[in-house]
């Protein structure tokens, strides 16, 4: 019983535990919520100004680095340079996943009354087609289509220029008092980036797959050649040994006879099959095949007993 009873607490006090973790590790990174489809992630930037430059440094939506972009004024004064969370100017109308960066909050001041001043971002965060949209809750419509000017500069930088009147319909303070308040943010269409980083890693899925076919060929045509190789040096090895066997074959090793001792060794065979022949009986019983001495005795006898035995004449 009491056994049961520690696995039982064990497997709750282990789940308990887990949750614990689990929670505390996604309440000290709120970047982590992201993967559970709320995106709560805000690009808050940091602003240093340096003489009448301002400079927002802040880490996008979809980037992993961080990216800086200069605010300048032409015609004002550039006061301040503040971020804007984007749920304070969420409507209908927009979209925040178009918006990769923070709002910000532009004060120009020493303007005209009634006059115009241009307002400059520029950095290499921007593309192109970036457009800058402005934001004036005290309008019916409160997100406005800037007709900011996207220029190009060196060293793949872009420039946004805002043309903003005093008391103008980009001007949120909507008074006509020497002062402008400029709210607003970059924009780049979200289904452009997103399709087109599709189409980048969908080709770029066929290109890996390219080069490896092609790795593999060339990797099955390199040890093809080995293999050729291999099976040449192996038939090579054998054509010589059996052409080095049909020569000793032909040609056995040693020392060729002297033909006058080929005629004395013909000689003394004749002789020695031919008294055999005449007298088999006289052959030598228990003599050892091969034996001169005993065969040249037994030569000798035959042919004495040729001479002398004339009763069988």
């Amino acid at each position: 019983m009491n056994a049961t009873a520690g696995r039982i607490f064990g497997h709750v006090f282990g789940k308990w535990w887990t949750a614990v973790i689990l929670a505390t590790a996604l309440t000290a990174a709120p970047a982590a919520w992201a993967a559970f489809g709320e995106v709560i992630e805000k690009p808050v930037p940091e602003f240093s100004r340096q003489g009448d430059r301002i400079s927002a440094k802040l880490i996008p939506r979809a980037k992993s680095t961080s990216v800086q972009i200069q605010f300048s004024a032409a015609g004002a004064e550039l006061l301040d340079v503040a971020g804007l969370d984007f749920e304070k100017a969420e409507r209908p109308e927009v979209d925040v996943k178009n918006f990769k960066s923070a709002l910000f909050v532009i004060h120009l001041g020493d303007v005209i009354p009634g006059g115009e001043a241009k307002v400059s971002l520029t950095s290499d965060f921007f593309i192109s087609s970036t457009q800058f949209y402005v934001f004036n809750e005290t309008l019916p419509q409160s997100w406005i289509i800037s007709d900011a000017a996207n220029l190009t500069l060196p060293d793949r930088m872009q420039e946004l220029v805002v043309t903003v009147k005093d008391g103008g319909p980009l001007d949120s303070d909507g008074k006509v008092d020497g002062r402008i308040t400029l709210v607003g943010g970059p924009r780049d269409s979200f289904w452009g980036y997103a399709l087109g980083t599709l189409f980048i890693r969908f080709f770029g899925i066929f290109i890996v797959l390219t080069i490896l076919m092609l790795g593999m060929i060339i990797s099955g045509l390199f040890f093809q050649w080995l293999a050729r190789r291999k099976v040449a040096g192996v038939d090579k090895t054998t054509a010589d040994g059996a052409f080095q066997i049909a020569k000793e074959k032909a040609s056995p090793p040693g020392v060729r006879m002297d033909p006058a001792m080929a005629a004395a060794v013909a000689a003394a065979l004749h002789l020695h099959l031919a008294g055999a022949a005449v007298s088999p009986v006289l052959k030598p019983s228990g003599s050892a095949p091969g034996s001169w001495s005993l065969q040249g005795r037994a030569q000798m006898m035959a042919e004495r007993l040729l001479v002398f035995n004339r009763k069988n004449h």
